[in-house]
């Protein structure tokens, strides 16, 4: 007697969601050295878009939207640096015009970073490409990263992929063996920089993670369903005035 295999098959149509970016390229004070080009800055966003296609999501940004900055105290920042809080607060403060604030400088923590994001602004380093891009629009949507393993929490004891840790994106045809920490680093939320990440689930994986509290600050690192994917993703970030309370 044949078995019988009843598959289900759901489709979801998303209207496209627009997001409009202000980026600055950091220069010199005098104008000069610029971290890097417009046309690259093109080329970066470009490729996130080709990962945002999967929300229905494009950030938008045109050469005119693209300004050079004067700051040199700002092209290489470093979060132990006693300037770096004042630094911040500076960069927080340029327009925003409704719009991500984007800035690009040479490098973060000595080259060890290549992207973070505030509440006000993200900043990318000059080395950054698209997936760092769509991670950090991630971020801005109010998504968080994803860990196997962090602070002393591990979810190691997950075993292969199922269904209570990935409901909303339960499918059945993962490769069989496929360990749930394996499936964690093809993300794009996935909190550390490898090549090729850049899946967004439906809804929640189970993963180590950072909840944030009502500001975007991050609260103690716990282990659960993390918020990584359509299902907690504002598809139009705006980043807020410096001055919004």
């Amino acid at each position: 007697m044949k078995q019988k295999y009843l598959y289900a098959l759901g489709i979801i149509i998303l209207m496209c969601n627009t997001a409009f970016s202000g980026i600055y390229i950091v220069c010199d004070d005098d104008g000069s050295t610029p971290t890097t080009t417009k046309k690259h800055v093109i080329s970066v966003v470009t490729d996130a878009n080709r990962i945002l296609r999967q929300v229905a999501s494009t950030i938008n940004i045109t050469t005119d939207g693209i300004q050079y900055i004067n700051r040199s105290a700002w092209k290489h920042l470093n979060f132990t640096d006693i300037t770096f809080p004042q630094t911040l607060s500076d960069m927080g403060k340029l327009p925003r015009g409704g719009s991500l604030r984007i800035i690009i400088v040479d490098t973060i923590n000595g080259s060890d970073l290549v992207g973070f994001n505030t509440r006000y602004l993200t900043v990318l380093a000059k080395n950054a490409n698209g997936i760092t891009f769509a991670h950090e629009f991630g971020h801005a949507g109010g998504l968080s990263d994803i860990f196997p393993r962090r602070d002393g929490l591990s979810i190691t004891d997950a075993g292969v992929v199922k269904e209570e840790y990935m409901p909303k994106d339960w499918s059945g045809y993962y490769p069989p063996g496929l360990l749930h920490t394996n499936l964690i680093t093809r993300l794009l939320m996935y909190g550390y920089r490898v090549p090729g990440k850049g899946d967004i689930p439906l809804g929640r994986i189970y993963g180590v993670y950072a909840p944030k509290d009502e500001d975007g600050d991050p609260l103690p690192t716990t282990k659960g369903m993390a918020p990584v994917g359509l299902q907690d993703l504002n598809r139009q970030p705006m980043h807020r005035d410096f001055d919004d309370p």
